[in-house]
């Protein structure tokens, strides 16, 4: 208590007795100095028992925490709905249970070739059936023919330049039915049961080994991304060669044109919208006839722009308001970088459009594959289109996942030569 009592040291005093001391050795002469390096090794006692003590009851009570709230929780609602579950839905979740446990290995699926069909088969007797039937397979022909007319109207791009009247034309289509149902795919894997653990194999859906596929080797993609790199390194090596005078000069037309579009894009516009006509006639005592002049309001005169230097603000964007923020688009950085790669990027897109196909699935077993030509006809023009989809005999419909439409021809109704 005595010691927060106690006056501090001047730091002025303290100060001067250093420089006395230090004086006083200097007067007495160089004296030898000795140091001592001692190496000292501090070793931590990791184990103790007191912590392990300590972290045991912790991880103790936290667990019991856990299990109350959580895993008591989650006990309690699966007594409920076991509780609500028939006889037979308890049944197969016992033999889900009792079905062994499968860990598929990675690259390890494969696609198996399925029999022909033979004559006993339902698929094979279905064949039969509908290849007597004529009226049937007519109808077949005519429902796809319809079909396509339907997904032609539903495109914007052909009612735009055709019309939104299309009427169904001749159509030239051909029934084929597969001799083989289309393959299935098996992957090997670890089975645990309950007994034995062992490698086997076990089906699965063809949609996911093929989306898998497009995941693993994505060739649109890297086909694209190869475009985009040589566009950008062209545009590169013009630009450096162009710096170092090795541009090759174009032609005399071209290099005309390319002069033209400088100067319109350096020229500034001043152009205004021209007043209306207005015709002034007057009857008065003067006689004087009818004028007609063209009137354009005097520009008004503008603020000057701030200087961009010191103590000025900096100039807005193009297309930027005075009172917004600038957003990122309008960074110079990121501007200047999207025009530097405005055209491999439309190489990538058209690259990418072109080599790009949507993912399709097998078609369902026994399916009756159905292909040719469909015209449509409006007002303007004759549309003829691919056609090709497989026709499910069970449920007397097409299959649309793995149906294909694609344009062919597209002719104008009249034709006018050039003035």
């Amino acid at each position: 208590m005595l010691r927060l009592l106690r006056s501090r040291p001047n730091l002025f005093s303290l100060a001067s007795r250093v420089h006395a001391a230090r004086g006083v050795a200097e007067s007495a002469g160089p004296q030898p100095h000795f140091i001592q390096v001692h190496r000292v090794n501090i070793r931590r006692k990791w184990f103790r028992p007191r912590n392990i003590i300590i972290a045991g009851c912790i991880y103790y009570v936290c667990y019991r925490v856990y299990k109350a709230s959580v895993l008591g929780t989650l006990g309690a609602w699966v007594d409920e709905q076991e509780k609500e579950l028939t006889t037979s839905e308890r049944e197969e979740l016992e033999e889900e249970l009792l079905e062994p446990l499968f860990i598929p290995l990675p690259f390890t699926t494969k696609a198996v070739p399925s029999p022909p069909y033979r004559y006993s088969d339902p698929e094979w007797k279905t064949f039969v059936r509908v290849s007597k039937n004529k009226d049937q397979m007519r109808a077949i022909q005519g429902s796809l023919a319809e079909i396509v007319r339907k997904m032609a109207v539903a495109t914007p791009e052909l009612t735009q330049r055709c019309g939104r009247d299309m009427k169904l034309g001749r159509y030239w289509l051909d029934i084929q039915y597969p001799p083989r149902p289309p393959p299935t795919f098996v992957r090997k894997g670890i089975c645990i049961d309950s007994d034995s653990i062992y490698v086997g194999e076990q089906p699965v859906d063809s949609l996911v080994v093929f989306r898998t596929q497009r995941a693993l080797w994505p060739s649109a993609l890297t086909v694209s991304l190869w475009s985009f790199s040589e566009a950008l390194m062209k545009q590169n090596a013009l630009y450096i060669a162009k710096l170092f005078g090795l541009e090759p000069t174009p032609s005399p037309p071209l290099q005309q044109a390319v002069d033209r579009i400088q100067q319109k894009w350096k020229k500034p516009s001043t152009s205004f919208p021209s007043a209306s006509t207005q015709t002034a006639t007057d009857d008065g005592d003067g006689g004087g006839g009818g004028s007609t002049t063209d009137a354009e309001p005097p520009a008004e005169k503008q603020p000057p722009a701030p200087d961009a230097g010191a103590g000025g603000a900096l100039p807005l964007p193009p297309g930027a308001e005075p009172g917004k923020p600038k957003g990122v688009r309008d960074i110079y950085i990121i501007r200047h970088t999207q025009e530097h790669t405005s055209g491999a990027w439309q190489a990538f897109k058209q690259t990418f459009a072109q080599t790009w196909r949507p993912i399709r699935d097998l078609p369902p077993r026994g399916s009756i594959y159905v292909s040719g030509l469909v015209e449509v006809t409006t007002s303007r023009c004759f549309l003829t289109i691919d056609a090709a989809a497989f026709w499910d005999p069970k449920t007397e419909n097409f299959d649309m996942k793995t149906a294909t439409f694609r344009l062919r021809t597209l002719r104008l109704r009249t034709q006018t030569a050039a003035r």
